[in-house]
């Protein structure tokens, strides 16, 4: 994981602080000690900045870290992002978590507008000067780009950025987690990308977004990039259809789209500890256990949408996958 500048580190230990708790044993969870703590030379391991947050969170039982006039109680952007990700675009994707935050707090309002070939997110705060030194203002918007990033599977690309305050000590950091220009004293906060990434669908699955939840906020404050292995490129691409009946490519037509030869490809996915079959397979049980348990698809629609020419034969995978008949599953959730 990548390494984190230790202001972040002091600003997310002053939270703690404010509300009158000691940190020191926060500082002993973390092993974070006085003098790393101190110096603006040294950097954090992303792990243990990780670590910190979740501490934090759980010891104030707030999720706005104490950076709001009221809590926000764990568990909230997990509600939120697991409502959000049973849409079909970016753009729906946003407006939902969007509409979540709005029913939900009057501390912070976010909005996303398109102009044109642009798409710009706001986020305003009703009392910024319970933020003081403005890392949360910071930390939220990393946390909606880096959501909105994994989501689509691609590094989303920032254009600008608007800061409603000065130009601080740590700019320099700034630039590393949002490498874009940027604009301070401007009246809101605010990101600019190109509009065409909200058309693109989420690639990622319930069971994907469980893993995300698990390691949060690591994959949320680190700087996002595009899949490096080809086990999620692969993923990415079947996921990432706009057509109702998942198509899975034949194995070279499916290496002739990364430009390498079929042998390369089975070199690489053998040498993650992966192969295609098992690829598919993960996709249809993940895909299989999400539309049951939406309990709004016959089973003889999920097979066809999955591939299968019949449901026994979707059946008689799916018990391979969850040792037990899609029928069976769905009796243990009611339970």
């Amino acid at each position: 994981m990548a390494t984190v500048d230790m202001h972040y580190a002091r600003a997310i230990l002053r939270c703690s602080l404010r509300r009158g708790i000691c940190v020191t044993p926060i500082m002993a969870q973390t092993q974070l000690s006085a003098q790393l703590l101190a110096s603006d030379q040294q950097r954090g391991a992303g792990e243990k900045i990780t670590q910190l947050v979740k501490y934090t969170w759980a010891k104030l039982q707030d999720e706005f870290m104490g950076c709001t006039e009221h809590p926000c109680k764990p568990g909230v952007f997990a509600l939120m992002a697991r409502h959000s990700l049973r849409y079909d675009s970016l753009q729906e994707v946003l407006q939902q978590g969007i509409h979540f935050y709005d029913l939900f707090t009057d501390d912070l309002k976010m909005q996303l507008v398109k102009k044109g070939t642009l798409a710009e997110l706001t986020i305003q705060f009703s009392q910024p000067d319970k933020d003081p030194g403005n890392f949360f203002h910071e930390f939220w918007l990393m946390i909606w780009h880096r959501f909105a990033s994994w989501i689509i599977g691609r590094k989303i690309d920032l254009k600008q950025i608007y800061f409603p305050y000065a130009k601080p000590d740590h700019h320099h950091e700034l630039k590393n987690a949002f490498p874009c220009r940027h604009n301070y004293n401007r009246a809101e906060m605010k990101i600019s990308f190109r509009s065409d990434y909200l058309s693109l669908a989420p690639v990622r699955t319930q069971r994907d977004l469980s893993i995300f939840l698990k390691n949060s906020p690591a994959d949320l404050i680190t700087i996002p990039g595009e899949e490096n292995n080809f086990k999620d490129k692969i993923r990415t691409l079947l996921l990432h259809q706009q057509q109702e009946v998942l198509y899975c490519p034949d194995f070279e037509r499916l290496a002739q789209s990364f430009n390498i030869s079929s042998q390369t490809l089975r070199r690489r996915l053998k040498s993650e500890g992966s192969s295609y079959p098992q690829i598919k397979d993960q996709i249809r049980r993940d895909l299989a256990v999400e539309k049951l348990l939406s309990q709004t698809v016959a089973i003889a629609d999920i097979a066809r949408c999955l591939g299968f020419s019949e449901s026994r034969s979707f059946s008689r995978a799916f018990k391979k996958w969850t040792h037990c008949t899609p029928t069976e599953y769905m009796a243990k959730q009611q339970k």
